[in-house]
């Protein structure tokens, strides 16, 4: 259905409209800051991507806290071999899980709940003239508090990261409006240094080119998911998207010029943390009327700066102008030593305020361009008025432009903004890589009609044609110097739309009635979206493997089907609690798994329009049995005490406790450690060939069982001393060792042998008196032996 909005609603095709934004969009200069200005923010620290990818199993909250952003210094530093006026940023905060908000792996303890900590310290240091970033270095301490106990406090991190820009990128182009787009090549690299018993910190070492695009895609009041900001001054902030060389979004942040900083800051980390920070209060020093919450009040002493043109020409002269006093009542701050510096070209003046506390200067703008393809003008270039004394600051933003006309309505559609819907999701698109979409998809344009002129155009119309679709006209109200208005199309892609580029254009002023126009050739443009298909997912994966063997996940079947390459992200569950990231364009791997079960794997296949098709899988892995290793004596005495030792057993796949992966049992043998420790202590009561039979059972409940003998041999038998016994006495033998006897005296003779259990009833006693008696010899059964002679 289209809508005209303005004075009423006309139907004029089902699924696509047309409306007017409401007003025209305005623009904000840069700011300037003071030593002492102060932001809180309320901070959502996500960081268990960065724990996952650190090889950690982690179950975790969102960490919350405050963090307080504070001006620290004004100070010179030298870039690129120009002197720079530049902010020290201080950057603090305090996060955590709250108790029972983490569960962690902890080594020699397994899976543990409670409290993760999270210490964040940083410096920024940013480019007044712009508030360009020029090094960003920042300190994360993460402590792990398990069951809430302090005193069992561990220290999972220390990691500081620093990153330089350069040049320094340039994360607004000021004049702020919405719909601005603008470009930056940059290099750029993170050092990162610490230590952690988890991972090696500096894995997230980066180096290398970098293009980054950014663009204005709303204003107004700082939503996002349905969640508002707590500072409630900030109703007319910009929110300004970043997007990679790849077309991946890196996060945004709502500007708020009431604050003159962020109200609303997100980040996302390739590290693998993304940061939330949404402002609270804001103090600002030197002021008067504030209310922390809701009103920044003004400045007590004040530099405003204003430049002659709203846009000026290349190497052209032009006035800048500055007021220095004191609010609020205005009292100039007379005879006053500035500074005004155009570090661009490298001009310094040293003005006197008059006796209005007025300064009026002319520079030479120069054909210097700033580091930005912007959407909007040649160049935008940063001119500083300042006390130096006072570090008082005052800054405006000089426009150079190509062509400086009276009116220039321009169809602007490097200002285009376009959002796409699909399944309930709405995504920002980045013109950095093209804009695309596919059937079932809505698409909304945000178009432009800007004026490029220092005077206001009069009203005006613009007409739309949407593919497949007849043209459309909407009423443009006036437009102020260097202002724009907007139209909004919202256009379903059709089921069935051929592969292929699909073309939106639309024309301001398309009548031409607008005379005083000063160029036509730009009051048309088109916008090119192409339509394709999500990519073609398909996957094989080995199976029958045990743990510890290797798996070959195949996604090289997968295709695009509307030509170009995929590539592959392999969400890989590796142990509970951890996932394992991949991504490759070869669309394989090989991987193994420490312990038996069910894994889920999830794999995305993404094309060159980053549309992507999700396959998720449960790849099983099997149980490794446990192993055993006996060592014993090969053999040993009857009735002699052995020990069977199996503590060289384990479970390599185990998830238990070290000393508790499996547990021995000792079938057929009585231990005296017990029934199932890894050595059993024994004494074998019979000779010959003994089985041992051991037996280990892993966590999984698998067993394996492990055979082996040892040889029990005989013990020769003894017997003890002779003794003599006459007349039912033992007689004892003289100091020489002998018995005494008288011929023909009758004596018992008595001797008592011993064997083993086994051959003790077998027991034979033989008595050989052949040295005392001719030829006399005895015998007797059992262990005990009497005769009498």
């Amino acid at each position: 259905m289209v809508h005209m909005v303005h004075d009423e609603v006309q139907t004029l095709e089902d699924r696509d409209s047309v409306e007017r934004t409401s007003g025209s969009t305005s623009s904000t200069d840069v700011p300037s800051w003071r030593i002492g200005d102060k932001w809180t923010y309320e901070t959502q620290f996500d960081v268990a991507r960065l724990i996952a990818q650190a090889n950690v199993s982690a179950t975790l909250n969102t960490l919350t806290g405050d963090t307080v952003y504070e001006v620290e210094d004004i100070f010179f530093i030298t870039v690129n071999g120009v002197q720079t006026l530049a902010y020290k940023l201080k950057i603090e905060g305090d996060f955590s899980s709250g108790n029972n908000g983490a569960t962690l792996d902890v080594p020699g303890f397994g899976l543990v709940s409670g409290r993760l900590d999270i210490e964040y310290t940083g410096e920024d240091i940013i480019r007044v003239r712009d508030h360009a970033v020029i090094n960003s270095e920042f300190e994360l301490d993460v402590d792990f508090v398990p069951y809430n106990i302090g005193l069992f406090r561990q220290n999972l991190a220390d990691i500081n990261f620093d990153t330089y820009y350069n040049p320094p990128k340039e994360k607004y182009d000021f004049p702020l409006r919405t719909g601005d787009q603008w470009y930056m090549p940059f290099m750029s690299g993170t050092s990162v240094s610490g230590s952690s018993d988890y991972f090696d910190p500096q894995e997230f070492d980066t180096n290398g080119a970098e293009n980054n695009s950014w663009q204005v895609t709303k204003d107004g009041i700082p939503t996002e998911d349905g969640t508002n900001i707590k500072y409630e001054g900030c109703d007319n902030s910009y929110k300004i998207n970043e997007w990679n060389a790849s077309g991946v979004n890196s996060g945004f942040n709502w500007y708020c010029p009431a604050v003159r900083f962020n109200s609303w800051i997100r980040i996302s980390n390739a590290a693998g943390f993304t940061i939330d920070w949404l402002l609270k209060d804001y103090e600002p020093v030197d002021s008067f009327g504030v209310d922390k919450r809701k009103n920044p009040g003004a400045r007590n002493v004040e530099i405003e700066v204003d430049t002659q043109f709203i846009a000026t020409l290349p190497d052209t002269m032009s006035k800048i102008y500055a007021t220095y006093a004191v609010a609020p009542n205005g009292i100039p701050e007379v005879n006053k030593n500035l500074q005004l510096r155009y570090e661009m070209t490298g001009t310094l003046l040293n003005p006197i305020t008059n006796s209005s506390g007025q300064i009026e200067e002319s520079i030479n703008v120069s054909n210097v361009t700033d580091d930005t393809i912007a959407s909007d003008d040649y160049s935008s270039n940063g001119v500083i008025v300042w006390d130096p004394v006072q570090e008082i600051i005052g800054v405006a933003t000089v426009v150079i432009d190509l062509s400086v006309v009276a009116i220039d309505l321009v169809a602007q559609e490097d200002s285009i903004i376009v959002t796409r819907t699909r399944s309930g999701e709405t995504a920002t698109l980045s013109k950095s890589i093209g804009y695309n979409a596919l059937p079932g998809d809505t698409l909304t344009f945000s178009l432009p009609a800007q004026n490029r002129g220092v005077l206001a155009s009069p009203s005006t119309e613009m007409e739309v044609v949407v593919p497949g679709s007849q043209a459309i006209r909407q009423a443009v109200p006036s437009i102020d110097a260097y202002s724009e208005q907007r139209i909004l199309v919202d256009w379903i892609v059709p089921e069935g739309t051929t592969i292929g580029n699909q073309n939106l254009t639309f024309t301001v002023d398309p009548d031409e009635l607008i005379t005083d126009d000063a160029n036509r050739s730009n009051n048309q443009a088109m916008v090119s979206v192409f339509i394709g298909r999500a990519p073609n997912a398909s996957i094989t994966i080995d199976s029958g493997n045990y743990t510890f063997e290797q798996v070959f996940i195949d996604a090289r079947a997968s295709f695009d089907s509307d030509g170009g390459d995929v590539e592959c992200r392999f969400e890989i569950e590796s142990r509970p609690g951890l996932v394992d990231i991949i991504t490759t364009p070869d669309c394989f791997v090989n991987w193994n798994w420490s312990d038996d079960g069910d894994w889920e794997l999830r794999t995305i296949v993404t094309d060159d329009e980053l549309d992507s098709t999700v396959l998720i899988n449960n790849v099983t892995i099997l149980n490794r049995a446990p192993f055993v290793n006996l060592s014993h004596p090969t053999e040993v005495a009857v009735e002699s005490t052995i020990t069977i030792d199996a503590s060289d057993s384990g479970d390599v796949d185990t998830i238990s406790p070290s000393g508790q992966q499996v547990s021995i049992s000792w079938p057929d043998l009585i231990c005296q450690e017990g029934l199932t420790q890894p050595t059993c202590t024994f004494t074998p009561m019979e000779e010959g060939v003994m089985p041992i039979r051991a037996v280990a059972t892993d966590d999984d409940g698998a067993e394996t069982e492990v055979l082996s003998s040892i040889e029990v041999y005989n013990v020769a038998p003894t017997i003890g001393d002779i003794e003599v016994w006459i007349a039912g006495v033992n007689t004892p033998f003289d100091a020489n060792g002998t018995w005494i006897l008288r011929e023909d005296q009758t004596v018992t003779l008595r001797a008592q042998g011993s064997d083993t259990l086994n051959d003790r009833d077998g027991l034979i006693i033989d008595w050989n008196l052949s040295d005392v008696l001719d030829n006399f010899t005895a015998s007797t059964d059992g262990s005990a032996s009497d005769f009498e002679t």
